[in-house]
């Protein structure tokens, strides 16, 4: 049976920090005029100090399992796209895994700059129709600003902090996530990246000084770049989904300009009433920047039972990509009642304390000797290695990989090995039922 994925549950966080077009021209050379004509942005959002990409993740996920009335330890794969992950490593998806407490859950990241939640949702649903995961948790979270060179003029101004979270579920009803199309040009990388930071040009005083941790933006080539593709992939998805231009009831595109959404909906032939925008208020906000934009149609009625929706989006690699979905929840969301909040808000700190406990737990086994079958090694033990011996382990090697200048050959070599041949193993040989 056909396995067909479904938005079941959507979510989305917005930090409260404003920072408008005014707040900027007080020290760089702007003004609230000049960026609002070109961009279409009025204001956007900066993360406090103690919000972060997998803060606003977390936060977007739990509103998003909230609604789709999900509990966590069901999800089977969490997706998180992000430009301006936590750290390099371990994954952001890994922290959100975690902290919601989906302990049956896989976890990655996933890169592919402002595209990045088209590809995370493309990968999501793939899951779901291969019939290798139920639910899957799709985010796009961000904290930009901490990338940004307050004297560039053609970036800061533009971006802005945020996250949203989708949640995909198995259903045997047709709709859900009808086609997604991607692409990349890796020819045009260096019109739009963050150069620094990488093993090519690690973090150095260099780097520092010439702000190569900053995001750098050709944007002339952007621009052309994007009013080329984005009504071109939008209508190759709905092309593979079989759904009629005509038949698209909400384009969602990526809120980077205003200019470029205007001209992707004119390729298409979509009218202003079916384009839904938000970028005056938040900006860019990169992988986050459709989510938050869904989350915001579902609320304002834009988005009905059955309607097909189509997002795309596009940034860094090059790379673009757009899917096209028919809605299947009921709308609008009604709230919960209070007993069910409690529920929730108990799971969550069921969420924490397990966590507590499972990294108390590693440092005690730090501390504690090694774990051998009956019990732990004493110190004596550890260092004549008879425990070892015993288990099949040699004694020779270290504790840290090290192998000692001088090793003695055991007296005995079993009868099955021989000193310049590798182990025989002996297989019995299958009866085939006589």
């Amino acid at each position: 049976m056909a396995a067909y994925a479904h938005i079941v549950g959507w979510g989305k966080y917005i930090p409260e920090k404003v920072v408008t077009n005014h707040d900027i021209s007080k020290f760089m050379d702007t003004s609230d005029e000049w960026i609002k004509t070109r961009t279409g942005i009025s204001e956007r959002r900066f993360a406090n100090e103690d919000e972060t990409t997998a803060t606003m993740a977390i936060a977007a996920a739990q509103l998003a399992l909230d609604r789709a009335r999900i509990k966590p330890s069901a999800i089977d794969l969490i997706i998180v796209a992000s430009l301006s992950p936590e750290q390099p490593f371990p994954a952001t998806a890994s922290l959100v895994q975690d902290a919601i407490g989906a302990n049956r859950a896989g976890a990655f990241d996933l890169s592919a700059a402002c595209a990045g939640f088209i590809y995370a949702l493309s990968m999501g649903s793939a899951m779901i129709q291969s019939g290798a995961a139920k639910i899957v948790l799709v985010i796009g979270s961000e904290t930009v600003s901490r990338f940004l060179n307050k004297e560039d003029r053609g970036t800061y101004p533009l971006f802005g902090d945020g996250a949203g979270a989708l949640v995909l579920q198995a259903h045997n009803t047709p709709g859900g996530v009808l086609s997604t199309v991607l692409g990349s040009d890796g020819s045009g990388a260096e019109h739009l990246s963050i150069p620094a930071g990488g093993s090519k040009l690690p973090a150095s005083q260099y780097t520092i000084d010439n702000r190569l941790h900053c995001m750098q933006m050709n944007g002339r080539e952007v621009y052309r770049f994007a009013t080329r593709i984005m009504g071109k992939v939008a209508k190759q998805a709905c092309e593979k989904a079989g759904v009629d231009l005509d038949d698209i009831d909400l384009f969602i595109p990526h809120q980077a300009n205003i200019r470029i959404i205007q001209s992707a909906s004119k390729y298409l032939g979509i009218g202003d009433d079916k384009v839904f925008t938000n970028l005056h208020k938040y900006g860019n906000t990169s992988t986050a920047s459709i989510p938050i934009a869904l989350c915001e149609a579902v609320e304002a009625g834009r988005v009905q039972a059955h309607d097909k929706l189509v997002m795309v989006g596009f940034g860094g690699g090059l790379s673009w990509g757009a899917t096209v979905v028919q809605w299947g929840m009921p709308v609008p969301y009604k709230p919960r009642q209070w007993w069910y909040r409690g529920l929730r808000w108990f799971v969550y700190r069921w969420a924490k304390i397990r966590s507590s406990y499972l990294r108390l737990k590693r440092r005690m086994e730090s501390i504690l000797p090694t774990k051998n079958g009956n019990g732990y090694l004493t110190p004596d033990e550890e260092r004549s290695g008879d425990k070892y011996k015993e288990n099949g382990h040699s004694p020779h090697i270290s504790r840290n990989g090290h192998t000692p200048e001088q090793v003695d050959v055991p007296a005995e070599i079993p009868e099955t090995y021989s000193e310049t041949e590798e182990p025989v193993i002996e297989v019995e040989k299958p009866s085939n039922g006589k």
